[in-house]
């Protein structure tokens, strides 16, 4: 009843009834499910981000076009501060040639008000620039996650359910394959690197596979698990799931660096309005956004179908590329569709199994500050996240691109290396010891 009514409220702030499952499809889903316990199904409709990367490739062009010097690979040594006032940052370019190498050179850039937001890195840069908090600001918690490949009884929408110790696990189609998380971890280390634990992963796979016995699953289907750390406020006497996912703008005037303001926990879904919260605490007015609402049976669907025609007509492109461009990058994908018309190299796909081009990586490159291989197939053209990316499919990506943008041998190899290293770094491999662990369950 609980869950009921909840979803009841939600509708309604919702602004509309969410439509029901049909009969076929809740007995394929009761099908899919364990037959020796009763579930009760409950329907409603959320938003996805599918790749949130894409989101914030989308706000950094939108910073450069507004004026902003974006810095790609650079690393604050120090928040700057002096007579009890924040007054620049010290940094280090890292980038140097993307993969090829390190500059190590250091500047100094004085500012007026500086906003810590390097999420779960915020105490650390404060202990570096001698900003003394009266306890830490944080309290890391790690969320990992396990990429199943599509079985025959996964979920078409997005299904939520409980752990065995009443934890919220989500199991969604992604990226043409089947995503299971979260967990929530303690974690006081090096978020650079932070890595899924094995009890995690076996946890994950655990749920899993008790929702869908049919399923057969085990440790050897698991493509990749991966994690990372929520940047939460400091909250000990509190499980994780306990600690409030809100955001905090925490001033520190009183630990004698004026001007200088960090970033406390917050979400994708507030990003907008925590920007418009630090602005309005530099005494700068920005007004609240317009918002657009969609009348019950209105469509965006054959306007978005129109814009896919005329993309795949200016580029020469197929329909498939063209709507793929239009959904990672928005009102640009025209843009990029006109310039993969120059050439064959352009319009090819980034690999021989996914329909995005070797255009989107250039304009990856050109406009969306990428300096790395990684950048690009890992973040703003995230293709190397997909169902069929392999070492093959690396090798032939490099190769495309180099070609394009003019890499000799050396610089090939090297980008190709680099990127090799830093997937196999961000997307963990099950170790032996979890294979032997779920055997023996098994």
């Amino acid at each position: 009843m609980k869950v009921r009514a909840g979803l009841w409220v939600y509708q309604r702030l919702a602004g509309k009834k969410s439509a029901d499952l049909t009969e076929m499809e809740l007995k394929r889903v009761e099908r899919a499910l364990d037959a020796g316990h009763r579930w009760t199904i409950f329907n409603y409709e959320d938003a996805q981000c599918e790749f949130p990367e894409r989101l914030v490739a989308e706000w950094l062009a939108e910073a450069v076009e507004a004026g902003a010097v974006v810095r790609n690979h650079t690393e604050v040594l120090a928040v700057d501060v002096a007579h009890g006032r924040a007054r620049g940052v010290l940094l280090r370019d890292r980038s140097a040639g993307g993969a090829l190498g390190n500059t190590g050179k250091d500047e100094r850039v004085d500012a007026a008000w500086i906003v810590n937001c390097t999420g779960p890195w915020a105490d650390r840069i404060c202990q570096r620039s001698s900003v003394r908090t009266s306890k830490p600001m944080l309290g890391g918690v790690r969320g990992s996650h396990i990429v199943l490949p599509r079985f025959s009884a996964a979920p078409s929408v997005a299904l939520y359910t409980e752990a065995a110790d009443g934890r919220p696990v989500f199991v969604l189609p992604w990226n043409e394959q089947v995503l299971v998380g979260t967990t929530e971890v303690p974690d006081t280390g090096d978020p650079a690197r932070t890595a899924p634990s094995n009890e995690e992963i076996e946890y994950l796979l655990r749920t899993v596979t008790k929702l869908f016995p049919k399923a057969n699953l085990s440790a050897h289907d698991i493509k990749y698990a991966f994690a990372g750390v929520r940047p939460l406020p400091n909250s000990p006497a509190n499980k994780p799931s306990a600690v409030t996912r809100r955001h905090f703008l925490h001033d520190h005037t009183d630990d004698g660096a004026a001007r200088l303001l960090s970033v406390i926990g917050g979400k994708l879904t507030t990003a907008a309005s925590l920007a418009r919260e630090c602005v309005r605490k530099m005494g700068i007015a920005v007004p609240e956004p317009t918002s657009v609402a969609i009348g019950p049976g209105s469509s965006l669907d054959p306007m978005l179908d129109q814009e896919v025609i005329e993309i795949a007509r200016a580029g020469s492109v197929s329909e498939e590329t063209a709507r793929g461009m239009m959904e990672w990058h928005g009102q640009r994908a025209m843009d990029i569709a006109r310039m993969a018309l120059v050439s064959a190299e352009l319009r090819a796909p980034v690999c021989p199994h996914t329909s995005h081009i070797v255009a989107e990586v250039v304009e990856a490159y050109r406009r969306e500050c990428a300096v790395t291989l990684g950048d690009v197939l890992l973040r703003r053209v995230p293709v190397a996240l997909g169902a069929c990316w392999s070492e093959s499919c690396s090798r032939e990506a490099a190769l495309r691109v180099g070609a394009v943008l003019g890499w000799d041998d050396q610089a090939l190899g090297a980008n190709l290396e680099s990127f090799e290293m830093e997937r196999a770094a961000f997307l963990h491999r099950p170790s032996r010891g979890l294979s032997a662990l779920q055997t023996a369950a098994d």
